[in-house]
């Protein structure tokens, strides 16, 4: 059956490259009699899905992080998480990089203002939110890093134009532009018997009015065992993954300043997740359509998309000495469904102000079709999911008040339902119906705004400060989904609200010399609402929720907490100690907190889960030479709590790696580096019956990368 398995997944492969071969094939027939045309070069295509007048480049304060296409490819990152991770305002809920942890801990929430693994950070794809329509969480391993142009993150305040699961910021990936001629190739491999490669190919007739861009990409590793040494058993595995996935894009422009780019991807990810039992799998396929056009100072953009998603996942129960497992709960077809579309207009009148503004609209459905076992037999079928739409109307404006100050200010307004919601149990002997619930539509509005003002008020000294406001909708998962982790269950709860973000962020920086730069946040969030999983201490409320707990487990539910906050300080320095060394030192200390919970007063006054106070990045740069640079960093996190009454505590951690990257000729890179450098135990988890998770050991990785 394995070997069956693995054969129409080779098949399935090879029929996605045939259809990728037939796109090329096709692409130079049109080409060689589109070349004999005349016509004008063009400029390139304009993002304006980004949504911000001006260039977010000449207002360094506008982002944390910014890295361009030469950055990311001398870091080579396996996945574009390990990348984000070099900022420490970044994080996901746990300590692990997303090619090793689950997909449903991938969400992401910025400078710690999420108290569960939900994404508190919208991620776009060239305007495209890349959030999975389900659950919210990120598919991070899906984005081949060296197919990106740059990648940024926006802080909260400058991220309220893009509405809905943007509360605590934006990160923005960019593809490349269409219209360049780019081949490359890159292999690479390292520890736990990994192995990865990538494609891509990018062409445009003479005249260059047609553009055709073919990416594929695919990793493979054993893995390592994420149960701490001490306590594996004989279930132990370690934790397998095999992905890949590919991307066609065409761009055609049918006139002067109008481009048109249908795009088509898909993915497919199977991993383990520690135990014979315990595995999840993923399947994606997205469409899309964007239609630019740029001619003077008013640009306007129409796009439109669709996403399928299919999640399985299998949670199992271990005996105390980890030398059996049955299975807990099956989800076995968690589908997902997202469309929507994008209007934005960008008008430059010239003079001192910008204009954006448009409308979007997205609609989502999803259920959990999954079997409950009971000592290792299923006793029930359930069936629970519903709906969302969401439309918004938007307008930003930035104004230069002077050669020194600009302001900018953002207003938005969404409308949202809840359709459909339900939830149906059956027992899996009789096929009668055990519970059976129909939840009433909902339906709200949400207003939104920001003010930023950035100034420059000396010869190398910048000020910025900024106010918004901002939701965040629950999720269809945490509407609808339960899940469990070992004995530790969490129950959805379709009653949930939205989360509403008040941001408030002042910032200065300081050029103290041509060679070192200082800069410092403060920032304060205030979140009512907000989203955890509230312990159930109510030995009623256990019985109706969760019917028995596991021996040495725990039962949770999604509520909303009236009151919660994030106050912090960011800061980073940088000196170029030399012309070839540069050192840098970037850290950030939060202080989260449930300030008050009527539902359950034991959490107010604790921490977020998964929060640590502080997170500390020190790295040194060295250009050796024209062609190899040397890069060691460190990084500290300090102790953090796994549940949301603070009971559970994760020590603090240090990790070390080096890194090289050595330009052999100007078509070819070779990169390599060693993470976790002096092999440090990092915890991820804790569980309710003491069960410790680890993040990687030390690994070594080593890559190639040709441009043709």
């Amino acid at each position: 059956m394995v070997a069956s398995g693995r054969n129409r997944a080779l098949l399935t492969v090879l029929m996605k490259m045939r259809i990728l071969l037939a796109c090329l094939v096709l692409f130079h027939w049109y080409s060689a009699s589109s070349n004999a045309r005349e016509a004008a070069l063009l400029p390139e295509t304009t993002v304006l899905a980004e949504r911000l007048g001006g260039s977010l480049d000449d207002l360094p304060a506008r982002a944390l992080a910014v890295w361009g296409r030469e950055e990311i490819a001398a870091a080579a990152p396996r996945t574009l998480d390990e990348l984000l991770a070099r900022e420490p305002s970044f994080s996901l809920y746990r300590r692990q990089t997303a090619l090793f942890g689950n997909p449903t801990s991938a969400g992401v929430s910025l400078r710690n203002t999420g108290a569960t693994a939900a994404s508190r950070t919208l991620v776009l794809r060239d305007g495209i939110p890349q959030n999975d329509p389900f659950g919210g969480w990120v598919h991070w391993a899906r984005y081949d890093p060296a197919a990106l142009e740059s990648v940024r993150i926006v802080p909260a305040a400058r991220a309220v134009v893009w509405g809905n699961q943007s509360p605590a910021g934006v990160i923005q990936l960019r593809g490349g532009q269409a219209f360049d001629e780019r081949h490359l190739l890159r292999v690479a491999g390292g520890s736990h018997q990994a192995a990865s490669g990538s494609w891509i190919y990018q062409t445009a007739n003479e005249v260059r009015t047609l553009a055709l861009g073919v990416s594929a990409f695919g990793l493979r590793t054993d893995g390592f065992f994420v149960v701490a040494d001490g306590q594996r058993g004989a279930v132990d595995r370690r934790l397998d993954l095999q992905h890949h996935g590919g991307e066609v894009r065409v761009a055609w422009r049918p006139a002067d300043g109008v481009t048109v780019e249908p795009m088509v991807s898909f993915y497919r990810e199977d991993r383990g997740n520690g135990t014979p039992l315990a595995r999840n799998a993923t399947d994606a396929l997205d469409v899309s359509l964007r239609v630019t056009s740029r001619d003077g100072p008013i640009s306007w953009q129409v796009l439109g998309y669709h996403q399928q998603r299919g999640f399985e996942s299998m949670f199992s129960s271990v005996d105390p000495v980890r030398a059996a497992e049955l299975p807990a709960l099956h989800q076995y077809d968690v589908p997902g469904r997202g469309s929507g579309g994008a209007w934005t207009m960008l008008w430059e009148p010239g003079g001192r102000w910008t204009w954006t503004g448009g409308a979007d609209l997205r609609r989502v459905v999803g259920e959990t079709n999954e079997t409950v076992f009971a000592l290792g037999n299923p006793v029930r079928d359930r069936r629970a999911g519903g709906g969302q739409w969401l439309a918004g109307l938007f307008v930003a404006a930035g104004y230069e008040a002077g050669p020194d100050t600009r302001i900018d200010a953002s207003l938005r307004a969404d409308a949202w339902w809840l359709r459909d919601g339900e939830r149906i149990e059956r027992s899996v002997a009789t096929g009668a119906v055990l519970r059976e619930e129909f939840f009433g539509d909902r339906d709200g509005l949400e207003p939104s705004a920001a003010l930023a003002v950035s100034r420059t008020l000396a010869p190398g000294w910048e000020a910025d400060v900024s106010v918004g406001t901002s939701f965040r909708l629950p999720t269809l998962n945490e509407l609808h989904r339960p899940f469990r982790v070992r004995n530790d269950i969490v129950e959805a709860n379709p009653a949930l609200d939205p989360e509403r973000f008040v941001s408030v962020e002042a910032g200065l920086g300081w050029q103290i010399a041509e060679p070192l730069r200082v800069r410092g946040s403060l920032f304060h969030h205030w979140i009512r609402d907000a989203i955890a999983n509230v312990p159930v201490t109510d030995g009623g409320m256990i019985a109706d929720l969760f019917g028995v707990i596991p021996p040495g487990g725990s039962g949770s539910q999604r509520q909303n907490v009236e009151q919660a906050r994030v106050l912090g300080v960011q800061a980073e320095i940088e000196w170029q100690a030399h012309d070839s060394l540069v050192l840098a030192l970037d850290g950030i200390w939060s202080d989260t907190e449930f300030i008050r919970s009527p539902g359950q007063p034991l959490l107010e006054g604790k921490p977020f889960p998964q929060a640590p106070d502080l997170r500390l990045i020190g790295s040194a740069e060295w250009r050796a030479s024209p062609v190899l640079t040397l890069r060691a960093a460190m990084e500290y996190g300090a102790a953090q709590t796994d549940d949301a009454l603070a009971r559970r505590r994760i020590p603090s951690y240090t990790s070390a790696g080096i890194a090289a990257a050595w330009q052999v000729s100007a078509a070819t890179l070779i990169h390599a580096r060693v993470d976790n450098l002096f092999d440090r135990e990092i915890a991820t988890g804790l569980s309710s019956d003491g069960i410790r998770t680890i993040a990687g050991p030390r690994a070594f990785w080593l890559g190639v990368q040709r441009e043709f």
